[in-house]
């Protein structure tokens, strides 16, 4: 008791929280009172939210019941908004612990709170955690949440719960073990198909066929009722009201009028909507664009059955089908194969039925082919082409193909007549009368007039079958204007194909009620009681539609079915329209019937006072007549009788024009009618005493028959006559009635009369003529001006200054309206459609139309189009400036404007600005031409505009945002949601495209028409921007949410908020708050019904209830769109809106099941965002040892975003089962996603991981199986995982290598294989080193031989952190335990060995001796089967371990695997590896390398990089160490760390290394220090020169300019080493080989020839062409042994490897065939050993029997024997003796070939024999080289040749060169003679200057004492002032001074033509001083020079020259 005294005294809240069970049902009975008696807005509810779960899920089934109690007043009185917060939890709870309850009251009451969560506005929340229930082990759970879904939807109908979801989950439940779930789960089947009927068959197919039986069979039972809908959300209380409403007049009507909203609630299903899209542009062959143009008709054939046959599917997935659809275009146009043409039309047909609307941007193009090809007379390939027109008019319009269709029912064709024809008929059967205008019906109509006199019959019969079709659609009062010249033979026939004609709906199916022609065609039979039998036509359909009319939408209902009911006489003016004209003897006849007494005899007195008697008992009677009774026509023939409307006595006259007034207001008034009384109205508008009266009487006609009629019969009478004052006043009357009834005038039919007012004489019937313009031109905008250009300059000052003055001035709204009576005959519907589209509308359309517009199609021709895309831009500008003179000649354009749109489209994304500005300025010049016209193209132009807005320039954005208002002053953003683009655009990280865009839709959107709800996909997209980093973007985002609101309602963003992550909610809830507080409250159902109401009293209350639904639609959408801002009840509104549109409806689902069906992976936040966010520690770093809910929780929300919800429920769910259908889609998406799969590469890997701790072995082979296609496929495209990917995968891949199954072990090393191709093996040696931690011994084992595979592929360099602590590492491995791993450890080892020999212990460190016997042991005997084992065993092992260069390059390089005999591969990773390249192993010292990886990793450290600057491979600056290899004068310390650094990620860092290794091999000094270093340095090179081209060029952020110039440093640091002979000398074979491999795979890559503008590097040709020279130079300057064994093997990998293309494999034979060239230069340089080894495995690899298939081998096995055949022939049988390396093997094809060349040669050589072969090759060079000797001779470089020759007497003594002498003049030959001589003298002269005593060189002393020196420095001094002169430019082309004899002129003469070396200069000038000096002086007079002055002369000028 005390206990239970505590517990009582504390709060509410405390005792729903205690542990005793009677306290908390003591706290919920008070919950539940305290619930019951709180405001809406309370915030006890928010108090107790965070509990909600705790009282449903109670263990005490005593305080769980009370807890249900209180949770139901909670959910009952707690606002929307705190239900929200606690529906998922509680909805949760419900289903665990109430659905499966034992006790039936809590199962209900659970219910019931489920109930009472979807009023609440969450039916999203609470429908998927009710299909959570279904997938719950619990059978009970499952069967009570199927049975509370069934409940929901039974209540709700599926307008809330959704049934797209659901139909998922049916098979699996229908096929479960319990029987009760299978039964509830049928139970669910029936009910969603009372719902949606037969929608639902296409889905059952998944259905075992006895259930389908059996379904079937409960389907026939179910009555035929409609159901509806039983309970209503909160916001769809008016909704209740309005249904309880209809239930209670049906119940008083007998049930006359119900069902009609239900049928439509029950259409609003579209069986297409449920079926699950095909993409058939990813699935249709890949080869199909080139099958289709083959020339074999087979092989097209082939290709259309492929892609017909995804066609049949009967919904694709939309995309880009523009070059699919012009393929298909191009076989029904041009092919001569009658079967293909059938099968494309097929084909076209299956992909315009799949795609529904989005076909639309191809139909047009579609249409106008087929129509030309209807001249085909097959029957088959005729039916295929209808079949295929037909489905192409399902995307588009009448109005579309107009031109077209006009045209071929011209052709002369008579097929294409028919055909033609017989298409508008079924065209015109799916017309109604609003999409069927007069406008457009008068266009179609006089041609068809025209075929219906064709001399073809069935032209004729094909005709009559259109216009009969089209008088059924319109009614044949409507038509009958436009068959006045049909003739009485023909009219019949019309009427008889109107008849037969059978109108359909949207679907195809027929429609009841059809159109107008029963009811018009009684108007012709009654001849004479017309006025009797006027209402039985009216009445027989008021009876008949509203049952037959009930299909239709409810709008379209309105004017057929409903209006009858409303408007018992609605019908009547259809007889009215052709109302026969009446005798005078009827009209007497009912006159007398009608008027009492004397009245009609009275109406003709003399007597005006019985004439005014008659008049007002005349006008008592009608007026006390109803409004059916009264027959117009009788009463106006009766007034017009003389004297009639020109009565002199106004008083008579007024009661009259009075009269005339109420007949047109109160009878059944017809054109008829008014034009008997027309002219005589018109006669009187200017009389001053009733000219009021006659307007007035003008006024009612023009409500009765339509202001466009009278209007036009007004001015044509006015100005007939001669009376101004009658015409002024006509038009004054005219100007006040378009302001009452708005522009329903034809415009184009007043223009002439208008032209008569403007030049008319009289001043006042101009000005009120200009005055008429000016009321038009607040209608019509500028447009009307142009319609007056031809007017006098004096009359257009009048005009301009008129419209000047209403320019701004807003049109009125309508006051007066065309009353219902006569409806029918002056619109086309009056309450419906075209009241909207053809009265609003028309005007607009009207104007434009009269507006003379050109076609500048054919001005748009190819080549402008070319031009547009041409790499040039001058040539693109031209392009553009070409179209603007265009628009600029034409002012307004037609709208077949060809490719132009797309063009246009390209070039706004333009790189050159200006030639962007341009672009856009000719967008807005076009949308202004085109008028309202520029709609069609709005779809195509926008996405470039919406991309402009991107740029960084404010300005530019301005104008672009003008140019989108432009587009949208004839435009909507319909087609933009619809094409997805401003998803698109919004979806772009551009802050600036962003936020210009919403500020631009914020400016919009309140005045747009209401939007789709496909407008609900930007919603994320918005509430990301409000979290946008840039500010204004954000700004924009918060003023967008209130317009976004409008289309979109307040519940659409809290859906889509509750996705969001909770940090996120917070901040944008209060956002969504504050916007809907200031949504406007319900304005737009007030506007169009006050606007009905403004319409005269009688109709007006007829016409209430249409008057709700806006006339402005097409359909019932305006009903309820106005509704949607105001209230929440969008599921309401949304469907009926879809069904409003007819076509739209399969998107009237919500967002959230067309992600579950759509792409089932998506792009919605990248790779690059997810790897910020990690980096920034704003999530966890998946790095875990065991598994955390928290690590799934996280990837589950990072997956959401990116997956969709069906596989997503499968990843993951707890069944393995489910896991393995997951992965079967996502093998699936390999094909079809391949970019989406790339982008959410991450999360699929991290989902993978998590998949490796489940024990399930199926579901583990099936996550590898998928791996190791997903790592095929990366490696196809070329991909390298990031660090992020590879650090949350390998190491979880590892712990799956110790598996103790065979099968997974072998995949796991498959996949490590692949890792190869994608991932740096050097990277992937850290994790695998790593791995050996692990304490499972098969782990270690499998990855001690992995790290084998990797040593002896990839080189002892792939070792990490360095080869010393690696191998350290694994030696230590030799003393475990486990036998296997020991084995595997001495394995490695041994690969170690076979690479760097002895120095191997030097790394392992010290073993015990066990251990050391151990691997000594091991080695030996690897050692002793080398000899045999290594040919053998290595070269298989290649093509298993390809290098690296194939995943980057892999149709140009081979593969660069094997067991080399060093570090081989280097470049197998990325630039930005964290690695030692190890140099020289026995020469560094094993302690330093450790400081490298740390000096390195600091370098590349991503973290370093600012956020502002990503670009970091600009930012980063080279390591310190290049300074000290300059400063330090111990050059070989620093030179490795220098070395290394060229493979540097960053380019600049590479080449200031580049620089640094060229400024060392300039030295002569330093340059030795490289010699060691060689191969190492060739290493780095051959790495950055394949990524050069392989990741930096394929870089955005890369400067290509920076490739070139990384290359050039890379061709000079090469020329520089193998000019340096001992340097390039020093390369080993491998490195060589690695980097002959680099260099041609660079050369080979076709983006270094010229191809399309940015796919190129920039000096391409220029870059390959150096590249050739250098590995030519490569060739000849290197050794000649290595270099040889090095194009051997990399020809033999290149043969090996299935990737390696021809092209590549013929420039390797080429590089032998140089060496062959030169085999006999080389051959005493040449290890002839070595090479007969190559050749030796080259043959072992490619034996005979291989060869036989393989044609690629031809060439190099010849290339080969040839090199085999030339060393024989030298070496003779010599050459047997080098092959030791072989090995005694009688198998040794070299060694047989060697044998045959010998015994085929006619002897054995001896060395006599070779010496003379060497002899005469000697002889041949010689000969050669004389000859280009002598060439040079007397040409520019005669000084140059002269010292060649020299050299060559002084290299081959033996040498004659008189038989050249012979050939040139005996002065020549003395001349060549003596300056050979000279030459002589000089260099004999130069060695004596060394020896002596005489200092002269470059730095002369400044004085000389000797009179000689003294004669010698004028000589000097005066060359180098004259060559100082020369460069100054103060001496140009002046000779050489001279201070000699003739001898010394020639030779300087020489000396000019031949520029020489500083040395040969100083050679020179030393020679000239001895040979002066010593010879006699012959001109004393030149020996006297001031040699001080010369000196002081020369100072001078070398101080001008510094300066």
């Amino acid at each position: 008791m005390e206990d239970e005294s505590e517990w009582r005294k504390l709060s509410t809240e405390d005792k729903c929280q205690h542990k005793v069970w009677k306290a908390r049902l003591a706290g919920y009975e008070e919950a539940t009172k305290l619930f019951n008696g709180l405001d809406q807005k309370s915030q006890e509810f928010s108090k107790y939210a965070g509990l909600m779960k705790k009282f449903v899920t109670d263990s005490n089934a005593v305080a769980q019941e009370k807890g249900l109690d209180a949770v139901l007043a909670f959910v009952e009185n707690a606002s929307t908004n705190i239900c929200g917060r606690t529906c998922n939890d509680v909805v949760t709870g419900v289903v665990t612990k109430c659905l499966n309850a034992s006790k039936a009251k809590t199962k209900e009451k659970g219910i019931e709170i489920v109930m009472l969560y979807i009023e609440a506005e969450k039916p999203d929340i609470v429908q998927e955690c009710l299909m959570t229930g279904m997938e719950n082990k619990q059978p009970k759970v499952v069967v009570g949440s199927i049975q509370t879904v069934t409940a929901a939807l039974r209540d709700f109908g599926t307008k809330v719960i959704q049934v797209k979801p659901l139909l998922k989950l049916l098979p699996k439940l229908l096929t479960d073990r319990d029987k009760n779930v299978r039964e509830e789960t049928k139970q669910l089947v029936i009910e969603i198909y009372r719902w949606i009927g037969a929608a639902l068959k296409p889905q059952m197919t998944n259905f075992q066929p006895i259930q389908v039986q059996e379904l079937e069979a409960e389907f026939e039972k179910m009555p035929n009722e409609k159901p509806q809908q039983s309970r209503f959300m909160r916001s769809q209380q008016d909704l209740k009201a309005k249904m309880e409403e209809k239930a209670a007049a049906a119940a008083g009507n007998g049930g006359g009028d119900v069902g009609e909203d239900d049928e439509e609630e029950e259409e609003a299903v579209d069986p297409y909507d449920l079926l699950t899209p095909v993409d058939l542009l990813a699935q249709m062959p890949k080869n199909f664009y080139e099958q289709i143009e083959a020339k074999k008709w087979q092989e097209r054939k082939e290709a259309l059955e492929a892609v017909h046959k995804l066609s049949e599917n009967p919904r694709l997935e939309p995309g880009d089908y523009a070059q699919v659809v012009r393929s298909l275009i191009t076989v029904i146009s041009k092919d001569t194969n009658v079967m293909l043409v059938t099968l494309a039309g097929k084909t076209l047909a299956g992909i315009a039925k799949g795609l529904r609307k989005k076909f639309q941007p191809y139909a047009s193009a579609c249409v106008s082919a087929i129509l030309e090809k209807f001249k085909e007379k097959k029957a088959t390939v005729v039916a295929a082409l209808r079949e295929a027109i037909d489905a192409c008019f399902q995307s588009i319009s009448l109005e579309v193909i107009q031109e077209d269709a006009i045209a071929a029912l011209e052709n002369k064709n008579p097929s294409i007549r028919s055909e033609t024809a017989l298409f508008l008929a079924r065209c015109f059967s799916y017309c109604t009368q609003a999409s069927l205008p007069k406008k457009m019906l008068k266009a179609y109509i006089a041609p068809l007039l025209k075929t219906m006199g064709d001399t073809d019959p069935g032209v004729r019969e094909a005709s009559f079958e259109a216009v009969g079709t089209a008088m059924k659609v319109v009614s044949e009062k409507n038509i009958g204007p436009f068959l006045v010249e049909v003739d009485n033979l023909k009219m019949p026939k019309i009427q008889e194909w109107c008849e037969k004609a059978v109108l359909l709906n949207a679907k195809g199916e027929p429609r009841a009620g059809g159109g107008g022609a029963a009811a018009s065609r009684p108007a012709t039979a009654p001849p004479a009681k017309a006025g009797s039998e006027a209402a039985k036509p009216v009445a027989r359909p008021a009876t008949a539609k509203p049952a037959a009319g009930a299909g239709p939408p409810k709008a379209k209902a309105a004017a057929k079915g409903k209006g009858p009911a409303k408007k018992p006489g609605k019908k009547a003016p259809v007889e009215e329209k052709v109302e026969a004209t009446l005798s005078d003897e009827a009209v007497d006849e009912k006159a007398a019937v009608l008027l009492p007494g004397d009245t009609l005899a009275n109406l003709v007195s003399a007597n005006w006072k019985e004439r005014l008697a008659a008049m007002e008992s005349f006008t008592k009677v009608v007026c006390s007549t109803s409004k059916d009774d009264i027959p117009a026509q009788v009463c106006i023939r009766t007034l017009i009788k003389k004297p009639g409307l020109k009565d002199t006595n106004f008083q008579v006259l007024k009661l009259k024009f009075e009269l005339v007034a109420h007949l047109t207001r109160n009878s059944r008034f017809s054109k008829r009618s008014a034009e008997f009384c027309m002219v005589d109205i018109v006669d009187k508008v200017g009389d001053v005493k009733n000219g009021a009266a006659s307007k007035d009487c003008l006024t009612g006609m023009s409500e009765a028959v339509g202001l466009d009629f009278v209007s036009i019969e007004v001015m044509s009478r006015a100005f007939e006559q001669k009376n101004p004052k009658n015409q002024q006043e006509a038009l004054s009357w005219l100007s006040n009635a378009i302001q009452e009834f708005g522009l329903k005038v034809n415009v184009k039919a007043m223009l002439g009369t208008i032209s008569k007012g403007l030049a008319a004489s009289n001043p006042g019937v101009r000005t009120t003529t200009i005055s008429l313009l000016g009321v038009m031109y607040t209608y019509m905008g500028d447009a009307l001006r142009t319609l007056f250009d031809n007017e006098k300059p004096a009359l257009l000052q009048q005009i301009d200054a008129e419209f000047e003055k209403m320019k701004g001035v807003k049109p009125p709204a309508p006051t007066r309206k065309l009353l219902s009576a006569a409806a029918d005959d002056g619109a086309d519907e009056e309450g419906g459609e075209d009241a909207g589209d053809d009265e609003a509308g028309s005007a607009e359309a009207e104007v434009q139309d009269l507006i003379p517009r050109n076609d500048i199609s054919e001005k748009i021709t190819d080549a402008l189009l070319t031009q547009l895309t041409d790499k040039n831009w001058k040539v693109r500008g031209e392009g553009l400036q070409t179209i603007v003179n265009i628009l600029a000649e034409a002012k307004f354009v037609k709208p077949n404007l060809g490719s132009l749109p797309e063009a246009l489209k390209v070039r706004l994304g333009e790189s050159n600005k200006n030639l962007q500005t341009t672009a856009v300025n000719i967008c807005s010049t076009l949308a202004t031409a085109l008028g309202p016209h520029c709609k069609v193209h709005f779809k195509t132009i926008a996405p470039g505009l919406f991309s402009c807005l991107g740029d960084s320039k404010p300005i530019f954005r301005e104008k672009v945002v003008a140019c989108l208002n432009v587009w949208m002053e004839h435009s909507s953003l319909l087609g933009l949601v619809e094409n997805e683009a401003l998803y698109d655009a919004l979806k772009a990280e551009n802050p600036n495209l962003r936020a210009e865009l919403l500020g631009w839709l914020s400016s919009k959107l309140p005045s747009h028409k209401q939007l789709p709800v496909e407008f609900r996909s930007l919603i994320p997209l918005v509430l990301a921007s409000l979290e946008d980093r840039n500010p204004e973007v954000r700004k924009r985002a918060q003023e967008a949410l209130v317009p976004f609101m409008i289309h979109t309602g307040y519940d659409a963003f809290l859906k889509a908020l509750g996705k969001c992550k909770p940090a996120s909610k917070d901040q944008i809830m209060p956002l969504l708050e504050k916007a809907r507080g200031e949504l406007p409250a319900k304005p737009a159902p007030q506007k169009k019904p006050a606007a009905s109401k403004s319409a005269p009293a009688a109709p007006s209350t007829q016409k209430s209830r249409p008057a709700t639904a806006p006339a402005a639609s097409r359909a019932e959408e305006p009903e309820d769109e106005p509704e949607k801002p105001a209230a929440p009840a969008k599921s309401e509104s949304k469907g009926k809106v879809v069904k409003g549109k007819g076509k739209p409806a399969p998107v009237s689902s919500k967002k959230k099941e067309e992600e579950d069906f759509g792409p089932t992976i998506i792009i919605t936040v990248t790779k690059e965002q997810r790897i910020k966010e990690e980096k920034a520690m704003k999530v966890l770093k998946w790095n875990f040892i065991e598994l955390r809910p928290e690590f799934v929780e996280q990837l589950k929300l990072q997956m959401e975003k990116n997956f969709s919800k069906g596989i997503m429920a499968e990843l993951f769910h707890s069944d393995f089962k489910s896991h393995i259908k997951a992965i079967e889609q996502l093998i699936k998406c390999l094909e079809i996603f391949q970019k989406e799969t790339v982008n959410n590469l991450d999360l699929i890997l991290k989902w993978l991981t998590i998949r490796f701790f489940d024990t399930n072995p199926s579901m583990l082979n099936k996550a590898l199986d998928y791996i190791q296609r997903l790592f095929s496929m990366l490696a196809t495209l070329d991909y390298h995982l990031s660090e992020l990917e590879a650090n949350s995968f390998v190491p979880y891949l590892l712990l799956k290598s110790g598996d103790p199954k065979d099968n997974v072990r072998r995949d796991v090393r498959t996949i490590l294989k692949l890792m190869c191709k994608i991932y740096p093996s050097s990277k992937l040696f850290s994790f695998i080193i790593e791995g050996l931690k692990c304490k499972v011994s098969k782990q270690r084992m499998e990855l001690l031989e992995e790290l084998g595979c990797l040593i002896d592929g990839f080189g002892i360099n792939v070792c990490q952190p360095s080869p010393a602590q690696a191998l350290k590492i694994i030696a230590g491995q030799i003393s475990d335990r486990d036998n296997g791993v020991r084995n595997a450890a001495l394995n490695t080892v041994v690969v170690a060995y076979t690479i760097l020999g002895e120095s191997v212990f030097k790394y392992i460190g010290h073993l015990n001796e066990k251990e050391q016997s151990y691997l000594d042991e091991r080695i030996k005997r690897a050692m002793k089967n080398k000899e045999t084992a290594k040919p053998a065993a290595k070269e298989p092992l290649q093509p298993k371990m390809p290098p690296q260069q194939q995943a980057e390059r892999p149709r140009t390089a081979p593969g660069g695997g094997g067991l080399s005999k060093a570090s081989s591969q280097p470049n197998v990773s990325r630039p930005a590896v964290k690695k030692t390249y190890q140099l020289d192993i026995e020469d560094v010292d094993p302690n330093d390398q450790p400081k490298m990886p740390f000096l390195y990793e600091l370098d590349v450290e991503p973290f370093m990089a600012p956020v502002e600057r990503p670009k970091v491979r600009r930012a980063m600056s080279p390591s310190q160490h290049s300074s000290r290899l300059n400063n330090s004068p111990d050059v070989s310390a620093y030179i490795g760390l220098v070395v290394t650094q060229i493979s540097d990620a960053q380019i600049v860092t590479s080449m200031k290394a580049l620089a640094k290794i060229d400024q060392v091999l300039a030295d002569e000094k330093r340059s030795g220090a490289l010699v060691n270093h060689v191969d190492s340095l060739l290493m780095m090179i051959s790495t950055q020169a394949r990524l050069g081209l392989s990741q930096y060029f394929s870089d955005p952020e890369v400067n290509k300019q920076d490739v070139v110039g990384l290359y050039r440093c890379l061709v000079s640091t090469l020329l520089g080493i193998f000019d340096k002979t001992g340097i390039g000398k020093r390369a080993s074979t491998h490195v060589l080989k690695d980097l002959l491999n680099s260099l041609l795979t660079v050369l080979l890559d076709p983006r270094l020839e010229q191809g399309p503008e940015g796919q190129q590097l920039p000096e391409g040709p220029e870059l390959k062409r150096t590249i050739n020279i250098v590995a030519v130079k490569i060739i000849n300057k290197s050794d000649p042994t290595n270099v040889t064994c090095a194009i051997i093997t990399l020809m033999r990998e290149c043969l090996q490897n299935e990737t390696c293309s021809n092209n590549f494999l013929l420039i390797v034979v080429k590089c032998l065939w140089k060496i062959l060239n030169r085999v006999q230069d080389i051959l005493n340089d040449l290890n002839v050993d070595r090479v007969l080894y190559e050749a030796h495995v080259f043959f072992q690899q490619f034996p005979l029997s291989s060869r036989r298939g393989r044609p690629n081998l031809d060439m190099p096995v010849r290339t080969v024997k040839t090199l085999l055949h030339n060393l024989t022939k030298l070496k003779g049988h010599k050459i047997l003796s080098h092959t030791g390396l072989i090995g005694p093997s009688e198998n040794s094809e070299v060694e047989a070939y060697l044998h045959s060349v010998l015994a085929k040669s006619s002897g054995q050589p001896d060395g006599d024999s070779i010496e003379k072969v060497q002899s005469a090759s000697k002889s041949r060079r010689m000969s050669k080289q004389l000859s280009e000797i002598f060439e040079k001779i007397g040409k520019e470089k005669t000084r140059e040749a002269l010292n060649d020759l020299y050299d060559f007497k002084q290299r081959y003594p033996e040498a004659d060169i008189d038989p050249f002498l012979k050939k040139t003049s005996p002065h020549f030959q003395k001349y060549i003679n003596n300056m050979l001589a000279d030459i002589e003298a000089e260099r004999s002269g130069k060695k004596a200057g060394e020896i002596g005593s005489m200092d002269y060189s470059t730095n002369r002393p400044s004085t000389v004492t000797e009179a000689d020196d003294e004669e010698a420095d004028v000589a000097f001094y005066r060359e180098k002032l004259q060559k100082l002169r020369t460069l100054c430019g103060l001496d140009k082309g002046a000779e050489p001074l001279r201070a000699f004899g003739d001898n010394q002129s020639s030779r300087e003469s020489v000396s000019k033509e031949a520029p020489q070396t500083p040395d040969d200069e100083n050679a020179n000038v030393e020679l000239q001083w001895q040979s002066s000096a010593s010879r006699p002086v012959e001109e004393p007079s030149k020996q006297a020079v001031d040699v001080s002055s010369l000196k002081a002369r020369l100072e001078r000028i070398k101080k001008m020259a510094n300066s």
